[in-house]
């Protein structure tokens, strides 16, 4: 089922009539669901989206699409989000260990990868626990927590448990965290809907409301970076409320390859939401 019809634009119409075809891993025990676009096209090079914290795949859908044609695409839910299994208890570093556990299972290494917010932590984190599966990163507005340094203050804790009696009254409360000035509807419809499940008794979140989370989960920023050998591309958002300037040139010095920082002008966190074209343009000038 897809998401209503909110004058979507024409270049998203088309990148929406190409679903990605799911798939699913088993990993520590878990199981990871994940999109994917030519998948049968092995003579291409993967590429890997990671959605940002409680989000999941379908935050790439009019994204994705656009990569298709140079490389084998695959867009996966974290565990505890979007349509992946939850645990019992979430490691500190269990994003890390399921982007390594998903490479490892599709056979993908060494492969790009793209990381929005808590995903761009992840990605880096697995990058250096595990360097021979990683080819590169691109890393979209992801702050990192420096001692002594500002970061995000933590976020509320949500009830992802509530229930809502149809899925329009779930979906009519979704909200950007943070929230932003400007989004486009289509595109806050499209991952609305894919952003809630039917539960016993009504709709819910599909995102696990036992998940850690925020600046006080994170391992002090210059170690973890550190650990990074393969290049980064940094990209951050003008107008975001997570990441300057001053940090996101901190993030681009202490990776040992680093590049940039890419600004998108105008640009809040969100980016996909409010300047999608200029996102993908960006990223396929830099996988180009």
């Amino acid at each position: 089922m897809t998401a209503p019809n909110l004058s979507t634009p024409a270049w998203a119409a088309w990148a929406l009539a190409q679903p990605g075809q799911p798939l699913r891993v088993q990993v520590d025990g878990t199981s990871l669901h994940a999109l994917c676009w030519s998948l049968a096209d092995t003579h291409k090079p993967p590429l890997v989206f990671v959605h940002g914290h409680r989000a999941h795949a379908h935050w790439w859908d009019y994204i994705a699409p656009y990569f298709a044609h140079t490389h084998r695409v695959f867009a996966m839910d974290l565990s505890g989000m979007g349509d992946s299994g939850h645990r019992i208890h979430y490691a500190k570093k269990v994003g890390a260990h399921d982007i390594i556990g998903l490479v490892q299972a599709l056979e993908l290494g060494p492969v790009t990868m793209i990381g929005h917010s808590n995903g761009g932590l992840r990605t880096l984190d697995a990058c250096g626990l595990a360097p021979a599966l990683f080819k590169r990163a691109i890393v979209i507005d992801s702050y990192a927590v420096f001692e002594g340094g500002d970061h995000p203050r933590q976020p509320p804790g949500l009830r992802g448990d509530r229930l809502y009696p149809d899925r329009a009254s779930a979906v009519g409360r979704y909200r950007l965290l943070p929230e932003q000035p400007h989004v486009e509807p289509w595109a806050l419809a499209h991952i609305a809907h894919h952003s809630v499940r039917e539960a016993e008794g009504g709709w819910r979140w599909k995102f696990d409301p036992s998940m850690p989370s925020g600046p006080d989960e994170e391992d002090e920023a210059a170690g973890m970076l550190a650990a990074v050998r393969c290049p980064v591309h940094y990209v951050y958002g003008g107008a975001s409320a997570i990441v300057g300037l001053a940090l996101a040139q901190r993030i681009v010095r202490h990776l040992p390859q680093g590049h940039g920082p890419i600004v998108i002008p105008g640009g809040h966190h969100h980016l996909m939401f409010d300047q999608p074209v200029a996102l993908i343009s960006t990223l396929q000038a830099l996988l180009a």
